[in-house]
């Protein structure tokens, strides 16, 4: 039926589209989506798994659509990655961030608003898929924007949203009593009930009074187009319909069910379609019930009487429909009229009678009671005779808490409640006493006898020992006493008057304990005995060891005393285990006092020779006057003793392991003395032994030096400086160690020492800088270059090179290297210095070209070869010339000092007399002193003179 009911829904939901579209604007589409929820599964682990059916609108979907929740609940997983769309074939990509579920299809172009996820089929097109949620989902509502995209103006303004409601437990969403009227939509709730496949609320209903109810369900904004509509009446919250009715819409928006209803619950479901409708309606309940209230009943106040009648006092009804009844509850009574609130009863028995009085109407009543006591044929319940000032109980049969209670005596006695029918009486004497018990002007009596009883006395035994605490037991019926004693010594009660005391005695012999209880005493008699101890310990210790003594004793623990040689020191002298010192070896009596008497117990005390462990006899050391002794002494231990060729310093003499330190070399003997005895003594030799220093003599370029020794032993080293040059300082990496490194702050010899093993040892070692050595060219022959090498020790390599010498501006290609070039600006004698294991070397180079000397001179006065003039004789290159000129007989005709050196140069006069020569051939010598070389030169070679009729020049 549904089904069918569902085809031709949609058929006019159609219609109903097609004839807005054809008719008006004013709707702007059909608002056809819709989120259905089933099969909420609880997955145990407060998560929660549901099934979804999303149903795209009319309006289509653009680039897809979300899931959300209203509250707290977060959406945390799906069974899906994408989704596609039934009608166009378009996929979504699906992803779950922040709590939302998301269908994103990526290839909607907003600019064109083409293509969309899904054009829309009406609600038909829909896409199931299952999600995960992080709470309970149910009674919820899941929300979605996207899934109707172009309907706006319909319902909503903005941002269309379609919702559902979770189907949850059948919960009433509403509460009447007998009538009333709910005014509510469906649209927010869920399918709770499946009387029809709509989004349902349920109504509770409280009948209270039967009658014909009258069910109106109308569809109050339908704007007379209402959608399909259920109405159940059910005995059950979705269960046991009672009568139903359903419209399919169209025609009215309002239907009807007539029913007669008992007293009781009953639930009211309404189902109305809501897609495409509003889903608003207005249920009205009513019924011809009298629902008026009904007057309070009151039965008047309870009665005592001493009669078997009375008249009854209830309050007349109101209301034209009351009527009052009077019912027998409890008891027993003859009602003269039940309907009248003023009757009389008869026939009452003895004790309570309880009559209801009800007044009722058709829906309602209301009742009260009231008690009428007859106090008749009254019976006292009290003892004959009680024991030891025991409380009297004090009972009356009938005459429920109206009468009076009295005594005779009235003195030492008291009754606690006079008027109670039960109650007690507190006696403080004993003796025989009468009660009266009056009601209705009657008395009740009886004769009560308060009597003692002796106490019953008993202990555990008769006979106790060592002082041991012990229980005495009393039995007595009542009026408990206290307890006395009798005896040698003080007993001590824990509590005098306790029925079961705990007694200590403080001596030995026989007691008599009384009790005075319930008006008498009775007397038990306790003996306290002493046992002998026992004692456990050693018979022999040695070296004054200290030793354990064990006494047993049934109780009253005592101390111990000794006799012996010395003294004895208890631990614990009061306690039963101690431990025990004595001070002087032989045979000690201990004694154990306790319980009464004493034991003993003999031990000796013996000697033991001590051992020493370490070192064995006639050991030998080298180069170290200290030693480890080592002596193994039971106990009592004492102390070291030596004799040798020096003195001996013991790092504790009283220990048996201890360093003892000799100052001579030689033979000792040790002896450690323990145990009241000595051990045997051992020998050690202590020998001597020359170290011998291990080093180079003679260290070139450096001012440090690795030193070892070598020596039998390695204790008590120290390295020294014995001699060395002036203002030198001298450090030793570590001055007691074998092997150490020297570093001295100047050149020279030094005498170094190190004392070992009491032996001192000496060793020269020599630091020596070596200077560079520099090679070059000392001349370069008409170039302004040179090559530099330099050879050096320096473990730093040595450098930089500096011009010392020659005109200024000479560059090196590489100043720090060891290699470089050198320029200079001119020709000249330079001199260069290069630094290296802290000294200088230098080098002097020539840069000129060879001497050019003529071999014609014309002296005419023409200033052409006037003067015989060498070329390149540069004075920074060469520091002396001598030119000698030689006729052929080996005449000397002319001789000059610095010659060309100073400027000048010869014109072909002689010396002497500073006459011209004659035409013809001469010889001449030249001698200098070339600087860079470092060395004479000498050139010799021939003149042509010629005077006359001679230009010749001498630059060939």
């Amino acid at each position: 039926m549904f089904e069918n009911l569902r085809l031709l829904k949609i058929f006019f939901h159609c219609m109903l589209v097609l004839c807005v579209l054809l008719s008006t604007e004013l709707l702007a589409c059909d608002t056809t989506p819709s989120l259905n929820v089933s099969n909420v599964i609880d997955n145990g682990d407060g998560t929660y798994y549901m099934d979804i059916t999303a149903c795209i609108g009319s309006s289509g979907s653009a680039d897809g659509f979300d899931l959300y929740f209203n509250n707290d609940i977060n959406i945390i997983g799906t069974t899906v990655t994408e989704v596609t769309a039934t009608g166009t074939g378009n996929v979504a990509s699906v992803s779950v961030s922040n709590g939302i579920w998301l269908a994103f299809f990526d290839q909607y172009n907003p600019a064109t608003n083409t293509p969309y996820f899904e054009n829309g089929a009406w609600g038909l097109d829909c896409i199931e898929f299952g999600v995960i949620v992080d709470d309970n989902p149910e009674g919820a509502t899941l929300c979605s924007v996207g899934m109707n995209e172009d309907c706006l103006g319909f319902t909503q303004q903005e941002v269309f949203v379609t919702c559902g409601v979770i189907p949850g437990p059948c919960l009433p969403n509403y509460f009447l009593t007998d009538n009333g009227t709910i005014d509510s939509s469906v649209l927010p709730a869920g399918q709770n009930c499946n009387f029809a496949p709509f989004n349902d609320e349920i109504i509770e209903l409280n009948v209270t009074c039967d009658g014909n109810f009258n069910f109106s369900l109308t569809q109050d904004q339908s704007l007379n187009w209402p959608g399909e509509s259920w109405l159940t009446i059910a005995v059950g919250c979705c269960s046991g319909v009672i009568e139903q009715t359903s419209s399919f819409g169209f025609i009215d928006p309002t239907i009807t069910i007539d029913t007669y209803l008992t007293e009781g619950t009953y639930y009211i479901i309404v189902d109305i379609e809501g897609n495409g409708f509003p889903g608003d309606y207005i249920l009205d309940v009513t019924s011809d019930a009298d629902l008026t209230l009904v007057s309070e009943a009151n039965a008047g106040e309870d009665q005592l009487t001493c009669q078997d009648f009375s008249n009854l006092d209830g309050n007349n009804p109101v209301g034209n429909s009351e009527v009052g009844t009077w019912t027998v509850i409890n008891g027993n009574g003859l009602l003269t009229d039940p309907s009248n609130p003023t009757t009389t009863v008869t026939n009452l028995s003895n004790g309570n009678n309880t009559f209801q009085w009800e007044i009722a109407n058709d829906c309602a009543s209301s009742v009260d009671e009231v008690t009428i006591e007859v106090a008749n044929n009254i019976n006292l319940d009290i003892p004959e005779t009680i024991y030891c000032l025991d409380q009297i109980p004090l009972s009356v049969v009938g005459g429920v808490n109206s009468g009076e209670w009295s005594v005779e005596p009235d003195f030492n006695i008291e009754i606690d409640d006079i008027n109670a029918n039960n109650t007690f009486a507190t006696v403080n004497a004993y003796g025989n006493y009468v009660f009266t018990y009056t009601i209705c002007g009657e008395e009740f009596s009886q004769e009560v006898n308060v009597e003692s009883i002796a106490p019953t006395l008993s202990s555990d035994s008769d006979t106790y020992y060592c002082l041991e605490e012990f229980q005495l037991i009393a039995e007595v019926e009542g009026d408990p006493g206290y307890w006395d004693v009798e005896g040698p010594y003080i007993a001590d009660f824990n509590n005098i008057t306790s029925l079961t005391p705990i007694i200590n005695v403080e001596g030995y012999g026989t007691y008599v304990f009384i009790y005075y209880g319930c008006g008498t005493s009775t007397e038990i008699t306790i003996n306290m005995s002493g046992i002998e101890p026992t004692i456990d310990g050693p018979e022999d210790i040695y070296c004054l060891d200290s030793f354990e003594l064990s006494s047993n004793v049934e109780g009253d623990p005592g101390y111990w005393s000794f006799e012996g040689p010395g003294n004895a020191v208890f631990e614990n002298q009061n306690n039963n285990n101690t431990s025990v010192s004595v001070d002087a070896y032989g045979t000690y009596i201990f004694n154990y006092n306790g319980c009464g008497l004493t034991s003993e117990y003999i031990v000796n005390s013996l000697e033991l020779m001590p051992q020493i462990l370490n070192p064995i006899d006639n050991y030998t050391t080298y180069c170290d006057l200290e030693i480890n002794l080592e002596a193994y002494v039971l106990d009592d231990p004492g102390y070291w003793d030596f004799e040798g060729p020096g003195n001996a310093v013991f790092e504790n003499q009283t220990s048996t392991n201890t360093s003892v330190l000799v100052d001579t070399y030689g033979a000792y003997e040790f002896t450690y003395y323990g145990c009241g005895t000595n051990s045997e003594s051992v020998t050690v030799n202590f020998n001597t032994s020359n170290p011998e220093i291990l080093a180079e003599t003679n260290i070139y370029c450096e001012l440090n030096t690795a030193l070892s020794a070598q020596i039998y032993g390695n204790e008590n080293i120290q390295w020294f400086v014995n001699n060395g040059p002036d203002n030198a300082n001298v450090n030793f990496s570590n001055s007691t160690e074998l092997n150490t490194e020297m570093t001295v702050s100047e050149y020279g010899l030094y005498e170094i020492g190190i004392t070992a093993c009491g032996v001192t040892s000496f060793a020269e070692i020599s630091f020596e800088p070596i200077a560079p050595h520099i090679i070059a060219n000392n001349f370069q022959n008409c170039i302004l270059t040179a090559t530099l090498l330099a050879y050096t020790d320096d473990p730093n390599g040595g450098g930089p090179w500096s011009q010392t010498g020659g005109p200024e501006g000479a560059i090196f290609s590489d100043p720090n290297s060891n290699i470089t070039e050198v320029t200079v600006p001119v020709f000249g004698l330079y001199n260069f210095s290069y630094q290296g294991c802290d000294t200088i070397s230098n080098i002097n180079i020539g840069f000129e070209c060879p001497l050019i000397i003529p071999n014609t001179l014309t002296p005419n006065g023409d200033g052409n070869n006037d003067f015989f003039i060498i070329n390149n004789l540069n004075p920074s290159i060469y520091s002396e010339s001598l030119f000698t000129v030689y006729n052929r007989w080996g005449v000397v005709v002319f001789t000059a000092m610095q010659y060309g050196l100073n400027g000048e140069f010869w014109d072909g006069k002689t010396t002497y007399k500073n006459e011209p020569v004659t035409d013809g051939v001469y010889f001449y010598v030249l001698e200098v002193f070339n600087n860079a070389k470092q060395q004479k030169e000498e050139y010799t070679g021939e003149i042509n003179i010629f005077i006359s009729n001679s230009s010749s020049s001498n630059d060939e």
